[in-house]
């Protein structure tokens, strides 16, 4: 029996964006099949100064910029929370309601020895109710940006790397 060939795949590098390069590189010529693996969250602690890390946000502590996703586990049996907001912004109890500034922050319930996932929209500090709730960033290069308003007359249309125009809604 012949040694079977191996056929290596060179990412395309800007070009991975392209749906056929993506569909080349999730598909499997030996099982015939699209790849089915499932790839876990690469979660990062919380910063808090300059060089310490926590994982502790009984504390409100600012996330590096708003539109961060959140992984929190509840290392506990009792159901706990979780608050996004400014820095106004104090942790508040499962389903209680902080008004600041005609801000409204509320406090997101995190089941007892589960995870929750949370993105902190267009806010920037997270706090939870107890050490008992470790909060991890997901680490995702993607954030928030201010679009120009709809009738701006400088209006910017977004392109993929090859320079075509992207069809991405409030551009």
């Amino acid at each position: 029996m012949p040694t079977p060939q191996i056929k290596n795949r060179a990412i395309p590098g800007d070009q991975s964006r392209d749906p056929s390069a993506v569909e080349l590189l999730t598909y499997n010529e030996r099982s015939g099949a699209r790849k089915s693996i499932e790839v876990g969250r690469a979660l990062l602690p919380l910063q808090n100064s300059a060089t310490t890390y926590t994982t502790n946000a009984t504390t409100p502590i600012a996330l590096p910029s708003a539109g961060k996703n959140l992984a929190i586990y509840n290392n506990s049996g009792a159901v706990g929370a979780v608050t996004v907001g400014d820095s106004t912004m104090t942790p508040q109890a499962a389903g209680a309601v902080q008004v600041s500034a005609g801000n409204a922050f509320v406090g997101v319930a995190v089941a007892p020895n589960s995870w929750t996932y949370l993105s902190s929209g267009i806010w920037n500090y997270v706090g939870t109710t107890a050490a008992t709730l470790l909060v991890y960033l997901i680490d995702d290069p993607t954030y928030i940006i201010t679009q120009p308003a709809t009738n701006s007359s400088d209006v910017i249309i977004p392109t993929a790397p090859s320079g075509a125009p992207v069809n991405e809604p409030n551009t």
